[in-house]
């Protein structure tokens, strides 16, 4: 049902600035009829408030819910008092109030607000004639003066005025615009008259007298954890002769104040930095630097007017950075060690850096540095055309020219003489030779201050390679124990043993000329022994437990086969010739006795193990299986061949047949068929076994 509302503004009331009691709250009064014009019942309402910029559209600045009671045809409510309050900025412009009952459609047309009482006050009230806030605080506010100071109201005017005593001014400084000074005074921070520079704080470890005391300084700060701090923000380059903090030493040029030594308490100094127990890491005087261009340092020290000047910490036009560094006359008394030095004056390329008697050093010629003229100096590169000695460590060298050898390289140590050959490109890399007493050492490192760890060392008689251990992974000798010759061995990491895996002797013993090798396992026992001279036999020999031969399967010996009108070939069934004694012949008749074997190396099957005597009845052309496996020529014309039939010779020349008459075979039975043949010729594999 279409409600329609009868709105009577009673009183708008908004905090304004010159109103600060105001409530931000506005009550709204009205009666809710039907669209007919009935008053609705008397009863609760949900009714939606909401405040907009405009009449039709725009946008809203505040919105609230209520549950409205209407009695007697009337309902009040009190808009702010539920939650947020109104937002009283939104009133300085004209504002528009819309209503919403029950979830309803926004009921038209929206009613525009109009002035309170209040309102009209405010609109009247000069911006200046009320404080509106003090320093962030809002409200009632009180002024209270703090120690020696007073505030007093004089009709509409506040006082507010210091009293001399602590903490005060007692007259004596002077104030000019932004500055305070005082023509004879002094600033004390962390201290109080009468107290000394040192009351209150751990006693110092030197007695502090004259310039270090708190009458002798215009300026005194002493404090746990806490100095001075002074930071320069430059970021413009108008102009130079800027510092954070500058100390200037004023003296007289005809009353000179000179200082009487270098001590704490003997010098007259701008800036005195003074660390008192030296704990580590701990300076007087500290000057740091980020090297982001070139022509900065750490700590200058110069004349007036920067003719002769040093720097501490300090990166050069080149991009070069220097601990200490400086375009004049260095003087360093005593010894100095330093990792690098660049003396300026007089270089060039080749010069060499040498001094008078009196210690001046200078750059100079090779020619005038105590040179003989032997050797010549070009560019980066030293030689000597003639024959002569590089000696390091030693002033007396002894050269190979002594024994007509030619140059040399001499390096002298009480230790170990080493030569290092460093590769700096990349990662480091190091490797060395040295004499360590016992040999001739090779050895590696990747770490430039790390003695390398020895992988070989090489004396008159053996040559070995270490691992990291410095255990022997391979050992040859030119001459072994007995002085019989050459030997290598070979070590593995077997934690069970310490006899070399392999071992290659060229020699024996004193009297065996001949090669022998001798293989281990894990535990050092000897497993293979091969052999060229056994027992000075001239005759070679392998001892081994176990031989696997992995290129055959038969075992055969060497034969001549002849006698025969047909070309031997492998597969071929032969027999014993009667007529040549250690000679074969093919087999030309079945069930033949004399049946001896088979010609190895048919069907791709080769021979495993051959046996023979050179130049001897025990030698011949062709290997003969004796036993094992082979490829036999078979012919099915006598019967079909199954595996596992006995075979024998057949009539039909270097052929094997099944055996059907066992009487017969007795003798003559050559093997077992591994293979079947149902008809005419063909090759079957046979296992040969001669009975």
């Amino acid at each position: 049902m279409k409600r329609t509302l009868i709105l009577t503004m009673l009183m708008l009331a908004l905090a304004l600035p010159a109103l600060a009691l105001v409530p931000e709250t506005m009550n709204v009064q009205g009666v809710l009829s039907s669209n007919t014009g009935v008053v609705l019942p008397d009863g609760d309402y949900e009714i939606f408030f909401q405040l907009w910029d405009a009449a039709v559209d725009g946008s809203d600045s505040w919105g609230e819910t209520q549950i409205v009671h209407q009695e007697g045809g009337v309902f009040n409510a009190i808009l702010g008092a539920h939650g947020q309050g109104l937002p009283p900025q939104e009133f300085a412009q004209r504002v528009w109030l819309s209503i919403t009952v029950e979830g309803e459609m926004e009921m038209e047309p929206r009613i525009e607000l109009t002035s309170s009482p209040y309102a009209f006050r405010a609109a009247t009230v000069d911006p200046n004639a009320a404080v509106r806030k003090l320093n962030g605080m809002t409200n009632n506010i009180n002024l209270v003066g703090g120690a020696n100071v007073t505030v007093t109201q004089v009709d509409t005017t506040l006082v507010i005025a210091a009293t001399a005593g602590a903490g005060g001014d007692d007259g004596d400084w002077e104030m000019d615009g932004q500055d305070v000074y005082h023509p004879d005074g002094r600033v004390k921070i962390g201290l109080y008259p009468p107290a000394a520079l040192n009351e209150g704080f751990p006693p110092a470890r030197d007695a502090e007298a004259g310039k270090t005391t708190i009458d002798g300084s215009k300026l005194a700060v002493k404090a746990y954890s806490e100095g001075i701090y002074s930071t320069m923000i430059d970021i413009d380059t108008l102009a130079d002769d800027r510092h954070a903090l500058f100390a200037k030493r004023q003296g007289s040029g005809t009353t000179p104040n000179h200082g009487t030594g270098y001590g704490v308490f003997e010098t007259n100094t701008a800036v005195t930095g003074y660390n008192d127990w030296g704990h580590s890491y701990t300076f007087g005087v500290a000057g740091y630097t980020w090297f982001d261009f070139s022509y900065t340092g750490g700590v200058l020290g110069s004349n007036n007017s920067g003719t002769y000047w040093g720097s501490l910490a300090y990166r050069d036009g080149n991009g070069f950075y220097w601990g200490m560094y400086t375009p004049n006359s260095l003087y360093v008394g005593q010894l100095t060690r330093t990792f690098a030095l660049q003396v300026l004056d007089g270089a060039s390329s080749g010069y060499i850096l040498t001094s008078d008697s009196s210690g001046n050093a200078s750059w100079q010629p090779p020619s005038t540095a105590q040179s003989d003229g032997d050797w010549t100096i070009s560019g980066n590169d030293l030689f000597h055309s003639g024959y002569g000695t590089v000696a390091i460590g030693t002033t007396t060298p002894t050269p190979l020219i002594d024994a007509g050898l030619g140059t040399a390289l001499q390096i002298n140590s009480y230790a170990m003489p080493t030569l290092c050959l460093d590769r700096t490109v990349g990662n480091f890399e190091r490797w060395a030779i040295y004499n360590a007493g016992d040999g001739l050492r090779i050895g590696r490192t990747e770490v430039a201050d790390q003695f390398p760890t020895s992988g070989m060392l090489i004396t008159d008689t053996v040559t070995e390679f270490l691992d990291n251990n410095g255990d022997t992974l391979i050992k040859l000798s030119t001459a072994d124990v007995d002085q019989t010759g050459s030997q290598l061995s070979l070590w593995s990491t077997s934690p069970y043993t310490t006899a070399p895996m392999l071992t290659l002797d060229s020699q024996s013993n004193s009297s065996n000329y001949g090669g022998s090798l001798t293989v281990r396992d894990q535990a050092g026992e000897v497993e293979v022994v091969v052999t060229g001279n056994y027992n000075n036999t001239h005759v070679g020999r392998v001892i081994t437990p176990v031989l696997e031969i992995t290129g055959g399967s038969d075992l055969s010996e060497q034969f001549d086969i002849g006698n025969t009108s047909l070309l031997p070939e492998p597969g071929m069934v032969v027999s014993i010739d009667p007529d040549q004694p250690g000679h074969l012949t093919l087999c030309e008749a079945a069930y033949d006795r004399r049946v001896a074997g088979v010609i190895s190396g048919a069907g791709g099957v080769n021979t495993g193990l051959m046996m023979g005597q050179t130049d001897s009845k025990a030698d011949g052309e062709h290997p003969v299986a004796l036993v094992g496996r082979v490829y036999v020529w078979a012919d099915a014309s006598h019967g079909p061949i199954e595996p596992g039939d006995l075979l024998t010779t057949s009539d039909l020349p270097g052929h094997a047949m099944k055996v059907e008459d066992h009487g017969r075979a007795m003798g003559a039975i050559l093997g077992k068929a591994m293979t079947g043949l149902t008809e005419g010729q063909g090759l079957i594999l046979t296992l040969v076994s001669l009975q």
